[in-house]
């Protein structure tokens, strides 16, 4: 992405304008850089994402990232489930609120290179609860294309003056979606970082020699820092066990004792907090044989 970047075709380029593909290169450049391991994704989204609307929007008002700025990616697929890649997001504290910039950069079997989709919109998540929106240099062109497949271009109207109001507000719930999913892994590390038997958090550490010179060959700055894993601790893998368990069982079961993972909820300060697995329900848990081989 960063090669992207700085290739004059980028789309975050507009009629020679960089100033933006610029500012987000020197964001990401200078962020904390983080990829999350498959396994933890689900299990830390789906946490955040069983709050309501209102104790989402609060805990993104509450939350302290434990970097200045953050570079987080993780394992995606298209739509179609064709092609895999990753969706990336740098997001960083303005002083109105959560900055968020996402983007989806997949693999295309006849190509060697990747795709990289940039979000139209860069969202803001402010401090009061409000959302946003501020379009980015492909905005038009993301407009512009589902325009035509909607069969809505006619000859002799300037192409912007076409661009339906619909068009947009479906670019822009794209955007957010994308961007709340983000947004819940990012809460969820703000409130395990400092719990590395839920979630081991790499130490951050300057990229390797080979990918130094990779860019200085190009004669550019290397990023600031390397790309470091985030993967579920031993009380985070069984929680997510858990999580399993817990979907299977019905409504007699989850009257009668039974183990609660342990999750993330909201505390009365507004932040998200872990809470340890424990016993829900009347009477004695039933334990359950394990078996462990070497």
């Amino acid at each position: 992405m960063l090669k992207d970047l700085r290739k004059p075709s980028s789309l975050l380029i507009s009629n020679g304008d960089d100033a933006f593909a610029r500012d987000i290169e020197q964001r990401i450049k200078g962020a904390f850089a983080f990829y999350v391991d498959p396994a933890g994704v689900d299990f830390l989204q789906e946490g955040v994402q069983k709050l309501s609307q209102e104790d989402f929007f609060q805990a993104v008002s509450q939350v302290q990232l434990p970097f200045e700025t953050i570079w987080l990616e993780f394992d995606a697929k298209t739509e179609d489930r064709k092609n895999e890649g990753r969706i990336g997001v740098v997001a960083d504290f303005t002083s109105e609120g959560l900055r968020v910039f996402t983007a989806q950069l997949f693999k295309v079997p006849e190509d060697k290179e990747l795709v990289i989709l940039y979000a139209g919109s860069e969202v803001l998540f402010k401090r009061n609860g409000h959302v946003e929106m501020s379009d980015t240099p492909v905005a038009f062109h993301q407009d512009f294309f589902a325009e035509q497949k909607k069969g809505r271009l006619r000859r002799g109207i300037p192409v912007r003056d076409q661009i339906g109001r619909d068009t947009v507000e479906e670019r822009e719930e794209e955007t957010v979606r994308y961007a709340i999913r983000c947004v819940a892994l990012l809460l969820a590390i703000a409130g395990l970082h400092r719990r590395p038997e839920v979630l081991d958090v790499e130490e951050s550490r300057p990229p390797s020699k080979q990918i130094a010179k990779q860019f200085e060959r190009r004669g550019e700055n290397a990023p600031k820092y390397g790309l470091s894993i985030i993967r579920l601790g031993k009380e985070g893998y069984s929680a997510a066990e858990l999580q399993h368990e817990e979907a299977k069982a019905d409504g007699r079961l989850r009257r009668s004792a039974h183990w609660v993972r342990g999750h993330l909820f909201l505390a009365r300060n507004g932040k998200l907090t872990w809470r340890k697995a424990h016993v829900r329900g009347e009477g004695k848990p039933l334990m359950k044989p394990r078996h462990i081989t070497s």
